[in-house]
C-alpha cells in the first residue's frame, strides 16, 4: 500500500494528516462511545490455502500473499443488534442470538482483545459497508491477479444469521491497519 499517494489524496479533499502508533489507536477505538464511522486501509495475510480446492496434488506457488484492502463501515455496533434489524427488514422475528466469540473478549468500544503466548493481541471490531479496492500482493509488494489465486482462496463459511443480506463482520488485527480515516481526519499509523 503506497501510503505517500494515500496522504497525498487525503489531503486533496482536505483531510488532516495525523500520524499515530498501534498504541494510539487501540487506545482511540477502546475510547469510543458510541458507533463511529471508519475507513480502514488494511494489509492482511491472505491465509491461502496449501493446496489447490479442486486437486489437492497441486501445491500453491504463490507463498505468502497479502490482501490489501479499503473497506468503510461502523466500529462499535451491536453484531446481535445488526443481524436483528437485517432480520426485520426482511420481515423475519427478529429472535438471533450470537453465539460466544471464539477468541477475543470485549476490551471496551470496539476494541477486543486476546492473549496468545503470554502476549496480548489486539483487534477491532468492524462491520464493513463498502469495500473500495482489494488487491492482492507479494511479499514484495507485487500485485498478483485475483484469478491467479482463486483456487487456492478459502471458501466463506455458510452464514447462520438467516437473512437475505447477510451482515457481514471482520475482527481486524491492528497490526494489520497501516491508515485509517474518521471524522475528517487521516490516521497514519507509524511503528
Amino acid at each position: 500500500m503506497k501510503i505517500e499517494a494515500l496522504k497525498k489524496r487525503q489531503v486533496e479533499i482536505g483531510k488532516s494528516i495525523v500520524e499515530i502508533n498501534r498504541g494510539m489507536l487501540a487506545e482511540k477505538v477502546r475510547g469510543l462511545n458510541g458507533a463511529d464511522i471508519y475507513t480502514l486501509y488494511t494489509r492482511t495475510d491472505a491465509r491461502l490455502r496449501k493446496t489447490s480446492k479442486v486437486d489437492k496434488k497441486i501445491r500453491n506457488p504463490y507463498g505468502k500473499v497479502f490482501k490489501v484492502a479499503t473497506v468503510n463501515g461502523m466500529v462499535n455496533v451491536s453484531y446481535e443488534s445488526c443481524v436483528n434489524k437485517q432480520r426485520g427488514r426482511e420481515g423475519t422475528a427478529q429472535d438471533f442470538q450470537a453465539k460466544a466469540r471464539s477468541f477475543g473478549q470485549q476490551a471496551g468500544g470496539g476494541l477486543l482483545t486476546h492473549q496468545i503466548d503470554g502476549e496480548e493481541r489486539k483487534y477491532i471490531q468492524f462491520n464493513p459497508r463498502n469495500c473500495l479496492s482489494v488487491v492482492y500482493e507479494d511479499i514484495n509488494g507485487n500485485e498478483i491477479d485475483k484469478a491467479l489465486l482463486a483456487d487456492f482462496i478459502s471458501d466463506k463459511k455458510p452464514s447462520r444469521q438467516g437473512v437475505e443480506k447477510e451482515i457481514v463482520w471482520r475482527a481486524y488485527k491492528v497490526d494489520s491497519i497501516v491508515a485509517l480515516a474518521a471524522n475528517k481526519v487521516f490516521w497514519v499509523i507509524v511503528d
